[in-house]
């Protein structure tokens, strides 16, 4: 055999087995791809949305692309589909969830993918494409009930308390019930980093009101809600002395007195035999005292009751009045009396004796002294016209004296 016969014995035993091999293959393959075509599941890839509330809230049902869901103990449900391009409408069936100890309501999603959806109970156009997670967040509610005492742990009365307020971190002012159960926000859910996180709300005492009085230290005492939390807020009462005194002398005085709270509530008590009166268990605040005395007046005084305090009032009496008046009738009717004399002495001096004509400046007082002696005035007569002849009447003397 030559080499050119062989090499044609090669390609038909080559030929031969590939056509073996394709007589044994093609029916199997071709089986496979007919089961292929009729089970449409093995050939679409599927895709899987999960749902998650956050704080973690078991039994919160919802409906995703027709399919009921409802979240496990771990809060959370996923639905798995075939990969589509059509849109899908997610449902939160319970917007509200209550056990004994917490309330859980409905506050917005995250990855909704529409911002307009963010707060809505229903959300459509959900995609199908790729596996994703949509959030459900929560605000939690816990129940909050209070009591009163005062710094030395003695409980108050709470119908005398008219108010309660609270701030919380989440800027908003609560008030609470005195005598009930008030659902206070413990956890809200906040949007960072583009997750819902669970943040819990801190709150302080703003305002306690009782018996018209203003008890609270804003923001110093401060709570954290939680499951049957009990409150106890404290106030601050003190102890008030009233006494007076006399103005001028400075003796014990005064039979009652009138002091009225920071409410505007007058309590009227009487002095005892020392002249004091002494109000325990006062809440704190601004007091204004006034003593009555017979016969007597005083000016309110105004008493800042933060610690226990003396209120010490100045009563004017009768007797410091009566005093203070002839003082002023002294100090006022001396001045005048001398004037009034001075005047009258003028007056006299400045008319003539016996006929009460008004006389020339007034002489100087005490002794005059006599005129020294010397030659009498010669009065000088006015000139005369002159005669004819050119002789001149000689002058004369005149009488010598005193001129008027």
């Amino acid at each position: 055999m030559n080499r050119r016969t062989a090499h044609r014995h090669a390609v038909a035993v080559l030929a031969l087995l590939t056509a073996l091999l394709l007589a044994f293959a093609w029916p199997a393959a071709a089986a496979r791809a007919s089961a292929g075509a009729t089970d449409p599941h093995r050939a679409a890839p599927t895709v899987t949305v999960t749902f998650r509330t956050v704080p973690a809230v078991p039994g919160v049902r919802l409906v995703f692309a027709g399919t009921s869901l409802v979240t496990g103990s771990d809060g959370t449900a996923s639905y798995t589909g075939v990969r589509t391009a059509d849109r899908q409408s997610l449902r939160l069936l319970d917007t509200s969830v209550d056990t004994p100890g917490a309330r859980y309501h409905f506050t917005r999603w995250a990855g909704q993918r529409d911002p307009d959806q963010t707060f809505r109970s229903r959300v459509d156009g959900l995609p199908l494409r790729a596996d994703y997670t949509v959030t459900a967040g929560f605000t939690v509610q816990y129940p909050v009930t209070v009591s009163f005492t005062d710094q030395h742990g003695t409980p108050l009365d709470p119908s005398l308390v008219s108010a309660v307020k609270v701030k919380g971190s989440d800027a908003r002012t609560t008030d609470l019930s005195v005598s009930g159960t008030t659902w206070l926000n413990g956890i809200v859910p906040v949007y960072r980093n583009s997750r819902l996180t669970p943040v819990p709300v801190d709150y302080t005492l703003r305002s306690l009101v009782y018996d018209g009085a203003e008890l609270a230290d804003a923001g110093r005492q401060g709570f954290r809600p939680g499951p049957d939390r009990h409150l106890t807020f404290t106030g601050a009462f003190h102890d008030l002395t009233v006494t007076a005194h006399d103005a001028l002398f400075g003796s014990a005085t005064g039979d009652r007195a009138t002091v009225t709270g920071p409410g505007g509530k007058a309590t009227t008590v009487t002095l005892g035999p020392d002249h004091t009166a002494v109000l325990t268990h006062l809440p704190r605040g601004r007091y204004t005292v006034e003593v009555k005395a017979p016969g007597g007046s005083t000016n309110p005084r105004e008493i800042q009751l933060s610690q226990s305090v003396t209120a010490d009032v100045t009563v004017v009496s009768r007797t410091d009045l009566l005093v203070l008046a002839g003082t002023g009738l002294l100090l006022v009717g001396i001045p005048v009396a001398i004037r009034l004399r001075r005047r009258t002495r003028r007056t006299a001096a400045g008319r003539a004796p016996g006929t009460g004509a008004v006389r020339g400046p007034a002489e100087p007082r005490g002794p005059v002294p006599p005129e020294a002696p010397g030659p009498p005035e010669a009065a000088v007569p006015p000139p005369e016209p002159e005669r004819p002849g050119g002789e001149e009447k000689a002058p004369h003397a005149s009488c010598t004296g005193a001129a008027r």
